[in-house]
């Protein structure tokens, strides 16, 4: 064989390797959801599409024998659209008279970050009627204290560990903390007072899916919410850092019901992580119930965390 005939063989192998792994990698997280490990694959879908339309180009540009590789590049293109594209088409909006008009913002902190002033100045260029504030520790509490003093309603759980949680609020709130599934990591539910109508707030922060018991943990929480809907407000939301992406197969439970991902007609806007562009993915979620319309939804800059901070406007 010659030398460029064998190159060109080359090619086509590694091409079709390649392909076969995309492929494997794009399937096998939502047949096989019930592992930890292949749950994490779910959260690199849209990395997974970007390289299948790769190597599809260079298949059609540079592969004689063809078939194989489209036979492969065109099912994971197609399922990992099914995910994705959603986020990118119109959102339906519902008709409201008179909407009220609410703003919140979602923040892990990060428990070691140490760029107090771009948090704050996150914060004031947001000016969020209701802040989440996860990772919250002692140290977060000090270092924002005059963040925090703009804030009339608070409810602050500071911890030394990761799963600190705070939600303070410029409209009127009752709030309490539960620890939902017995974990001892506090969640807070809240509800909030716009004017004279009532919204309910969950912050919420499972576990990150590392390991068997973890994974059952996050899962566990997630549960949680779907099998205590009734137990809440009409107008429900949820934040956090849910450790899960949008396209997992447990994300996607969420959503069945009464629940929608206020990211629909926004794009993706990963959050996670927030040094990795090229790795990023949906781990910061804001869920809304179908009678809320969401206006905007937007993430911030790096913030000196692992996650970019999240915002969203919402009118009920």
């Amino acid at each position: 064989m010659k030398p460029i005939a064998k190159k060109k063989s080359c090619f086509a192998k590694l091409i079709l390797l390649v392909s076969i792994v995309i492929l494997a990698l794009s399937l096998i997280p939502n047949i096989f959801a019930n592992y930890w490990f292949t749950d994490i694959l779910a959260n690199f879908k849209f990395q997974y599409i970007i390289i299948a339309i790769l190597l599809l180009v260079l298949v059609l540009v540079f592969i004689q024998k063809k078939i194989w590789s489209l036979t492969l590049l065109i099912p994971s293109i197609i399922f990992n659209a099914y995910y994705i594209l959603p986020y990118y088409l119109p959102s339906p909006q519902v008709s409201i008279v008179k909407p009220e008009q609410l703003k919140v913002t979602s923040i892990n902190l990060l428990s070691s970050n140490s760029e107090i002033n771009l948090v704050e100045k996150y914060i004031k260029s947001e000016n969020p009627e209701v802040l989440i504030l996860l990772e919250f520790t002692p140290q977060w509490q000090l270092n924002l204290q005059s963040t925090l003093a703009e804030y009339p309603y608070k409810k602050l759980v500071p911890r030394t560990d990761n799963f600190g949680i705070a939600l303070i609020s410029k409209k009127p709130i009752t709030a309490e903390v539960q620890d939902l599934i017995s974990t001892g990591k506090p969640s807070i539910i809240a509800e909030v007072q716009v004017n004279q109508k009532k919204i309910d707030i969950i912050a919420t922060h499972p576990f990150p899916p590392l390991g068997k018991l973890a994974f059952e943990a996050r899962n566990k929480q997630m549960n949680y919410l779907i099998k205590n809907r009734s137990a809440f407000s009409d107008r429900l939301l949820i934040l956090g850092d849910f450790n899960n992406s949008s396209f997992s197969n447990h994300f996607q439970q969420l959503i069945k019901e009464d629940l929608k991902d206020s990211r629909l007609g926004f794009g993706l806007l990963p959050t996670w992580p927030a040094n990795f562009s090229i790795l990023q993915t949906t781990l910061d979620h804001c869920l809304v119930s179908k009678n809320i319309t969401v206006i905007n939804r937007s993430i911030g800059n790096n913030i000196g965390s692992d996650h970019l901070p999240i915002s969203i406007e919402i009118e009920f």
